[in-house]
């Protein structure tokens, strides 16, 4: 089910997961990209009221580069509110390009080096993320 929609992405929900999938469709400007993200984090606690536990789904295969200050935020000012909801899990579909590849294994990197309980694991493809979170449940 479609949740919002911009120029660069989109949200939805899959209840037979559970998940929010974000979808990747270009460059975001770090205002794109926070405000993206934080209406995904949004609807990510909102849905949580509904399954035992949530998967974070981000789909960016085409998503580009993402500068080194947004994906710092994402594990300093997303993943401790997104922690809180409580969400443990998030899977990325690897992007084709080489510097949006680069970008997601900041972030990793990143939730790393800050030891919070943050479960960060990549992919390939949808339905292997999907199936990953499946067999956690």
């Amino acid at each position: 089910m479609k949740l919002f929609e911009e120029k660069y992405g989109t949200l939805e929900y899959d209840s037979t997961v559970p998940c929010i999938t974000a979808t990747f469709n270009g460059f975001m400007s770090s205002e794109q990209f926070r405000n993206f993200l934080n209406k995904g984090l949004d609807h990510l606690i909102e849905k949580r009221k509904l399954h035992a536990k949530m998967l974070w789904l981000a789909d960016t295969r085409k998503h580009v580069v993402q500068p080194d200050k947004d994906t710092k935020w994402v594990a300093d000012e997303w993943n401790p509110p997104a922690l809180e909801g409580p969400i443990y899990h998030v899977a990325f579909v690897l992007p084709e390009n080489v510097f949006g590849n680069a970008s997601v294994k900041r972030y990793a990197d990143n939730t790393l080096q800050k030891k919070d309980e943050m479960v960060v694991q990549m992919f390939g493809d949808i339905k292997s993320a999907k199936d990953w979170f499946r067999k956690l449940n």
